[in-house]
């Protein structure tokens, strides 16, 4: 596993840079770059999160996470005949949207969604009854850049648990933060214990919580190293090193060395993709391939009440 001070001090290596020179900027530049080409090339599973939201009657829209870089799935709940949650299917198009909509009805449980611009997501046919907590978006948040150097704290844990508590006031000025959740991992600087552990949760300033039980030894005032870590497989982390050694070549006009890395990188990212990049999460309607339903097929679909 390589944090983002890692990764820059790598490339800064293999560029022949000194760490603190101006073009270190360049190299973090191109690191993020490297991590959002890596966000764009696979569904990302691991990082999934949900959004919940009340569906309202008569209400077709509702607003999407501020977060959202793709959307994985959208289900819905019904109370029809009991609780039921039901994955709805995604219309890619417009036009394939208008045309659906055609057919202005009310349904107890939706049967597509559809999401438009950047803000908002459609269900239909339009809900026909308040449900708390009907909507429910299953999506994979984007990759904020990456800019702070990996530091040290100490804190009190206990082996088995998954709470770091006390943590110094000089290592972590203000405790633990909320924004810890984003990407960061912490790792005992005992020897007995070199495991990467995520931060899960952050309860408050005094608390936080790790994805796994803790390994090491208990103790008070234990030394953790806390780093941003890209939220992709290990075993690609090294890729944004070769970009960004390959886009700083190719600054320097040094195409063979450029060439060398951008193959490396290349590589990583096609392996990557290859084996992440075909999950599917769900159906799909494509443009050119969607009829719209008659009259009867739509009633069949669900349980549909007044037209509007």
């Amino acid at each position: 596993m390589l944090t983002f001070t890692q990764r820059k001090e790598q490339a800064a290596k293999l560029c022949g840079i000194h760490y603190q020179e101006p073009e270190m900027a360049i190299i973090v530049s191109n690191i993020n770059l490297a991590d959002k080409l890596f966000e764009n090339a696979a569904r990302r599973g691991w990082t999934r999160r949900e959004k919940i939201a009340n569906i309202t009657a008569d209400k077709q829209y509702y607003q999407i996470a501020s977060d959202m870089h793709r959307v994985s799935s959208v289900r819905c709940k019904t109370y029809t005949d009991g609780e039921i949650i039901v994955p709805l299917t995604e219309v890619q198009s417009e036009y394939e949207w208008n045309k659906l909509n055609a057919f202005p009805f009310k349904t107890s449980y939706p049967t597509h969604y559809y999401i438009r611009g950047n803000d908002e997501i459609g269900i239909y046919p339009c809900p026909s009854e308040d449900v708390t907590g009907g909507l429910i978006v299953s999506y994979e948040p984007r990759i904020r850049d990456m800019g702070i150097d990996d530091f040290t704290f100490t804190a009190d844990v206990t082996q088995g648990s998954v709470s770091i508590t006390n943590p110094d006031t000089v290592g972590l000025p203000g405790g633990f933060k909320p924004y810890m959740t984003e990407n960061f991992w912490i790792k005992s600087n005992d020897a007995e214990d070199g495991n990467w552990y995520k931060v899960q949760k952050v309860i408050d300033s005094n608390t936080m919580q790790i994805d796994n039980n803790y390994l090491g030894p208990s103790g008070t005032g234990v030394s953790f190293t806390m780093g941003q870590v890209p939220p992709y497989p290990e075993e690609y982390h090294e890729a944004a090193i070769y970009y960004a050694c390959f886009k700083f070549f190719a600054m320097r006009k040094d195409t063979d060395s450029s060439a060398m890395y951008r193959t490396l990188f290349q590589d990583l990212l096609n392996e990557y993709r290859e084996t992440y990049g075909s999950k599917t999460t769900g159906g799909v309607i494509n443009p050119q391939s969607y009829n719209v339903p008659n009259i009867s097929d739509v009633f069949k679909m669900g349980r549909l009440t007044e037209g509007l």
